[in-house]
């Protein structure tokens, strides 16, 4: 099938992204709808990394302005840890987002493109419902399959160990302070505003007598 389908696209090599997706076809009109179905897949992932991005972003917003309180040394350090832990994650989403599901779907989509050129050209017929079910299901398992394959292969750990801050924490930490720095210096100028303030006169009231004491005889 390989052979069958580097000559019908006039191609000497196939990428690595739809080998896979070939070697599993028994024919053109199945290898097209593996293509999708792992299309559809990446383009689902995309997505879904771009939702976790926002709520990434936003967890390190919140931890940074959480940075510019005042708090202990040991606080400020988990918060660098904690804010660290989600950069990394979000460098590993744009990492995927960039070298993975859009290098593959641009892949895809060109060999979907010249698969279904080629059966038109070729009057190839359009396959049953039943058919296009059970290929659906086929390419749904080869396709899982595959990705627990990546996953792991991709797989990135973030535990983190020791007590000291490495040099990452220590430039997160100096973020922190700059951030808070920023901060107090913001609010100077409303603190000398509030100083120079003029005071209100105080009302001057007349002295009261004190009260009569009346003994009794």
């Amino acid at each position: 099938m390989l052979n069958k389908i580097k000559k019908m696209l006039g191609l000497t090599t196939l990428p690595d992204e739809v080998t896979p997706l070939y070697q599993g076809a028994k024919n053109e009109r199945e290898a097209l709808i593996l293509l999708k179905e792992a299309r559809r897949r990446d383009e689902s992932r995309r997505k879904r990394a771009l939702d976790d991005l926002d709520v990434l972003s936003g967890m390190e917003e919140e931890l940074l302005a959480e940075g510019r309180q005042e708090m202990t040394e040991s606080r400020k350090l988990i918060l660098a840890r904690r804010i660290k832990e989600v950069r990394w994650k979000i460098q590993e989403l744009n990492s995927r987002m960039e070298n993975i599901y859009s290098k593959r779907l641009k892949i895809y989509n060109e060999h979907i493109a010249s698969l279904e050129t080629v059966m038109e050209l070729s009057s190839e017929e359009i396959p049953d419902k039943d058919t296009m079910e059970e290929v659906a299901i086929k390419a749904k398992t080869m396709i899982e399959d595959l990705e627990k394959t990546r996953e792991l292969a991709e797989g990135i750990s973030t535990t983190f160990e020791g007590v000291q801050p490495d040099a990452e924490e220590q430039e997160i930490l100096k973020e922190l302070e700059a951030r808070a720095d920023l901060e107090i210096e913001k609010a100077e100028p409303e603190i000398e505003k509030e100083e120079k303030a003029p005071e209100e006169p105080k009302e001057e009231r007349p002295d009261e007598e004190p009260p009569e004491i009346i003994y009794e005889e």
